[in-house]
């Protein structure tokens, strides 16, 4: 009787709520509407970058042991974070109630008491924490898996558990969960009119020798892939607006290698060789005896799963979790510059977009942090988002589009992959972005058993890298056009301070158009190592793309002197236009 009635309740609701929902279900998905989704968990210290987000699922939550509410984790760390609201109001704070090994969600949905406890219980949260939803994670009914409780009437209560929260916490209120990639366990169709979006958990779908979530079905896939869930969705009917792509930043491991590994630690792992696979759109790594061993995601694989995502018209993407990423934040920056193109990223229009390319350590390791920080601070003074990576291998045509001025800040012209040579090519020939190089960037010769890049070499007027000074020395620039808007404002001539000076084989000259040189008599400490004629700033107006390349970019002491600042302010500027 109760079963009947229920399902009698939940037909009315439907009735007098699905029009709404209905209207929301067939719009089109625009920049705005667009979703990122990060978890942010209550046991990590990381504070996320809100302008990368539009919404945050703090895990976790969990039915309390009276069946009746919620225990939150860490609700000190749960204020914290919807205290980012304040400077950013775009942004939406979700309690995800759950996780795996959560248990108490069967108990709590067959009992029609504890089932509106519950839901009041979160209109009690939202309220309280000033939040913006809730998030439902249940791992996941019918499923004893992850050693939790279960009936054969999960599926069914879970239905009733949804509509129960939203006539608790009102149409205002965001209302989500998460789902397996199978799109098992669920009867979509009933409770969809409840619920704005689903996010599909595409991660942990196989362990090595087999990829965790590739994009497409490759040999190395398991049980299902990234598109085969979105697919499976659709099949159960929920409508591509309601879809958001889950997305790791972590790895599952194998043999050797850790079953769980944050991205951040994947490049200090030794002894491992890096792979892509072409058809799986993900990348992995294997053993001296060449097994897969780890299969993971980076910005290369995460560019493909955003472009599907705009693709097949989905609201957007999700990841677990944001404090596997980098402190750069690569991976999140990434999905926040394609999945919001245009500018658009966290509701604030952004003037521009820009790729940072380091290698990070090292000699020029101190030139790189100061940059990196200098560029923080900038961002907000420019109005412009950037993305660092630490190699080439991210980089593609579908990756480039997302930019606006790349920025080669310390990385040499080699190491690169071949597709990642030919996207950068075609970024430059056609004018697709601007291009900013400094100092690193004409290291060009053969190098580590790696060939001359000639394209680069013509690129760069067509020259060779010769000797430098191995000792740093200070030197005179000598300002030669001084109308260009790249040295606008720079007098006629300035120091540099302590830096590397790189000889070439030829001046780049005529080749290029040189707006600065430096007086080679002026170094200090003096040295033989000289080239005559010795261009230090230029620009190749062959090309569509607006660039500039600088020689100097050894020191981090650089960004205290305002003629350097002025000339990377101006660059900035200037080559960010189409």
């Amino acid at each position: 009787m109760r079963t009947i009635l229920s399902f009698l309740m939940s037909a009315c609701f439907c009735f007098v709520y699905c029009p709404y929902t209905q209207a929301k279900e067939h719009a089109d998905v625009s920049a705005a509407d667009r979703v990122i989704v990060a978890y942010v968990t209550s046991w990590s210290a990381v504070r996320p970058d809100p302008s990368c987000v539009t919404h945050i699922n703090y895990a976790f939550g969990h039915v309390n042991e009276t069946f009746d509410g919620i225990r939150i984790d860490n609700p000190g760390r749960l204020k914290s974070i919807v205290e980012l609201k304040e400077t950013h109001p775009h942004l939406k704070v979700m309690l995800s109630v759950g996780g795996w090994g959560s248990g108490g969600f069967s108990e709590m949905a067959a009992s029609d008491d504890f089932r509106e406890q519950f839901a009041q219980d979160c209109n009690r949260v939202i309220r309280e924490y000033q939040l913006d939803g809730v998030d439902i994670d249940w791992e996941y009914p019918t499923s004893a898996a992850a050693n939790i409780s279960a009936s054969p009437e999960d599926k069914e209560n879970f239905t009733f558990l949804m509509r129960d929260i939203r006539q608790a916490i009102g149409q205002d209120a965001w209302l989500t969960l998460a789902t397996v990639a199978t799109a098992e366990y669920m009867d979509f169709p009933a409770f969809l009119p409840f619920v704005d979006f689903v996010n599909i958990m595409a991660y942990d779908m196989a362990t090595p020798p087999f990829l965790h979530a590739p994009l497409y079905r490759s040999e190395r896939a398991g049980k299902t892939t990234s598109a085969e869930a979105v697919e499976a969705h659709l099949q159960e009917g929920v409508p591509p607006s309601k879809l958001v792509l889950g997305m790791p930043f972590y790895g599952r491991g194998g043999k050797e290698v850790p079953t769980f590994l944050d991205y951040k630690k994947i490049s200090s792992l030794e002894g491992m060789t890096e792979r892509w696979d072409e058809i799986a759109k993900v990348p992995y790594l294997t053993d001296t005896a060449g097994d897969l061993v780890l299969g993971y995601e980076n910005a290369r694989s995460l560019a493909f799963k955003c472009e599907y995502i705009l693709e097949k018209g989905l609201r957007g993407g999700m990841y677990w979790d944001y404090d596997g990423d980098t402190p750069e934040g690569e991976l999140c920056r990434t999905v926040c510059s394609i999945l919001k193109p245009r500018g658009v990223c966290g509701n604030t229009q952004l003037a521009f977009r820009v790729l940072v390319l380091t290698e990070r350590g090292g000699q020029h390791g101190s030139f790189t942090d100061a940059a990196l920080e200098w560029l923080s601070r900038k961002e907000k003074e420019l109005n412009f988002r950037f993305t660092e990576i630490n190699r080439a291998t991210p980089i593609t045509e579908e990756f480039l589009s997302g930019y606006d001025l790349f920025i080669q800040l310390d990385f040499p012209p080699y190491t690169w992959p071949a597709e990642a040579e030919q996207a950068f090519v075609r970024y430059i020939e056609e004018g697709e972005g601007g291009w900013i190089g400094f100092h690193h960037a004409t290291l060009l010769g053969e190098f580590d058993g790696y060939p001359l890049w000639q394209w680069f070499s013509d690129f760069m007027g067509g020259i060779r890298f010769k000797n430098y000074i191995a000792e740093t020395a200070s030197a005179t620039i000598c300002i030669e056009d001084s109308s260009h808007p790249v040295v606008a404002g720079l007098p006629a001539t300035f120091t540099i301070p302590d830096d590397e000076w790189y000889t070439f084989d030829c001046s780049p000259r005529p080749d290029v158009k040189v707006l600065a040189t430096v007086d080679e008599s002026s170094y200090q400490p003096a040295s033989s190592i000289t080239m005559g004629d010795h261009p230090v700033i230029w620009v190749n107006e062959s090309k569509k793309a607006r660039n500039v390349y600088f020689l100097f970019g050894h020191s981090g002491i650089l960004f205290d002197l305002p003629e350097f600042t002025t000339l990377f302010t101006n660059a900035i500027q200037w080559a960010a236009q189409r």
